[in-house]
C-alpha cells in the first residue's frame, strides 16, 4: 500500500513510508525526521541541550495544531515554531516566511524546516507548494508538505496542478479516512530519504534482531520507521478498497466533492442573506448569514446560535471556525453519498433559521 500511495502521489519510488494512526502521527513523524536530519548533532544520542542554537520550525497561521503540537512533543517548544502571515487566500506568505528564516539567522537561531500545507482545514487552501520548495532549496531547510486531505487531490488529472509541488516535500504527511473515505483510523507518511527516516526511529535489540530465514526474516521492519512497535494491520482496509473500487473511482468522487463545493459557493453567492468568508480551493465552503443592521459581533452570535439550530434540526452537521474574526459555518464535503439537493436544502434551511433569529422567533 506504501507503494501505491508514493506511485498516486508522483512521490519518489526509492522513498519509504508508513501507514499510521493518521496526519497528526504523520505530521510528528515527518518532523522527528527533519529534527534528526538537519540538526547538525545527534539528536537521539546527546539530546537537545546539545544544540548551540535555537532549532525553528516555519508553517502558516493555518496550519493544523498537530504541527505545534509535534513541535512541543519533539522538545523544541512553541516559541521555536514560526506561524507565518497569509494572504487573502489564506495561503501562506512566502516571501514573509523568507524574511522570518532570514531573521532568526542573524539572531543566532537554527532553522530546519519548513511546513507547507496542500489543503488547510479551515477553509482547504493550499500553499504555494512549489514556492516552499525552492526556498528550502535555497535555505537549505527540511520540506514537509501536511496533505492531510488536500493531497488526495493529485488523485484527479484535473485536480493534480493544485498541490504542484507537493512532490518536492521531504516528507508528506496525509489520510486515507477522509478523501478516500475509509474507516478510522488510517493515514500515511512518506519520506523521500529512506536511510533518514530509518535514521529517527531504527532501534534494534538483541530480541528483535532480523534473520535470513524463519519469523524474524524480512528486510522491512515497519517498527523500525515510526513510533509503535506493535501496530494493528492498516494495511488491509486500504488494499481491499482500492481492489473493489480502483483509483479512477476515488478520483471521480474527489472530483464530485469539489464540484459540489463550487456549487455550494454559487447558492451562497446567488443568495443575499449569505456570504462566502474565504474562497474555495477544494472541497471546503466557509460562510455566514448576515444582515446588513448587525455588526460582527452581533453576526457571530446569530451565526453560532444558527449553527446550533442547523445541528438540532438535524438538517446536516457542519462544523465552525473563526476567519479574521469572523465566525464561519465551515462545511466539509467529504462524503461519497453527498448530493446537490443537500446543499439547496442547507441553504434554505440556513437563511430560514437566520431570517428566524433575526426577527426574534
Amino acid at each position: 500500500m506504501v507503494d501505491w500511495c508514493k506511485a498516486m502521489l508522483g512521490y519518489p519510488e526509492a522513498a519509504s513510508g508508513l501507514l499510521v494512526s493518521g496526519g497528526s502521527m504523520a505530521n510528528l513523524i515527518g518532523l522527528t525526521c527533519a529534527l534528526n536530519d538537519r540538526a547538525g548533532f545527534d539528536v537521539r544520542r546527546e539530546g537537545l541541550h546539545a544544540a548551540p542554537r535555537r532549532l525553528t520550525v516555519y508553517a502558516s497561521q493555518e496550519a493544523h495544531s498537530s504541527v505545534q503540537k509535534a513541535v512541543e512533543l519533539l522538545g523544541l517548544g512553541s516559541e521555536s515554531l514560526r506561524l507565518i502571515p497569509v494572504d487573502d487566500a489564506f495561503r501562506v506568505d512566502v516571501a514573509a516566511m523568507a524574511q522570518a528564516i532570514r531573521a532568526d539567522r542573524e539572531a543566532g537561531h537554527q532553522p530546519i524546516c519548513v511546513v507547507g500545507c496542500a489543503g488547510t482545514v479551515n477553509t482547504g487552501a493550499v500553499d504555494d507548494l512549489d514556492a516552499l520548495a525552492d526556498l528550502c532549496a535555497q535555505e537549505g531547510l527540511w520540506y514537509h508538505v501536511d496533505g492531510a486531505f488536500g493531497a488526495l487531490a493529485a488523485l484527479s488529472p484535473a485536480l493534480r496542478g493544485l498541490v504542484a509541488g507537493m512532490e518536492r516535500a521531504d516528507s508528506l504527511a496525509f489520510d486515507l479516512h477522509k478523501w478516500m473515505y475509509m474507516p478510522y483510523e488510517i493515514g500515511c507518511a512518506l519520506v523521500r530519504s529512506e536511510a533518514s527516516h530509518r535514521r529517527a526511529f531504527a532501534l534494534t535489540p538483541e530480541y528483535l534482531a532480523h534473520g535470513d530465514r524463519g519469523l524474524a526474516a524480512g528486510s522491512l521492519w515497519f517498527g523500525e520507521y515510526g513510533v509503535q512497535l506493535s501496530r494493528g494491520f492498516r494495511a488491509l482496509k486500504a488494499w481491499m478498497s482500492m481492489q473493489t473500487y480502483g483509483i479512477e473511482t476515488y478520483a471521480r468522487l474527489v472530483e464530485q466533492n469539489v464540484a459540489q463545493a463550487r456549487y455550494l459557493e454559487s447558492l451562497v453567492d446567488a443568495t443575499p442573506a449569505l456570504e462566502c468568508l474565504a474562497p474555495v480551493a477544494l472541497n471546503i465552503v466557509c460562510f455566514r448569514y448576515r444582515d446588513g443592521r448587525l455588526d460582527d459581533a452581533q453576526l457571530n452570535a446569530l451565526n453560532n446560535e444558527l449553527l446550533i439550530r442547523l445541528h438540532e434540526s438535524g438538517v446536516a452537521a457542519p462544523s465552525s471556525t473563526t476567519l479574521r474574526g469572523r465566525f464561519a459555518i465551515r462545511v466539509a464535503i467529504s462524503n461519497h453519498r453527498s448530493r446537490r439537493e443537500d446543499f439547496d436544502l442547507l441553504v434554505r434551511e440556513v437563511v430560514r433559521l437566520g431570517d428566524a433569529l433575526v426577527e426574534g422567533v
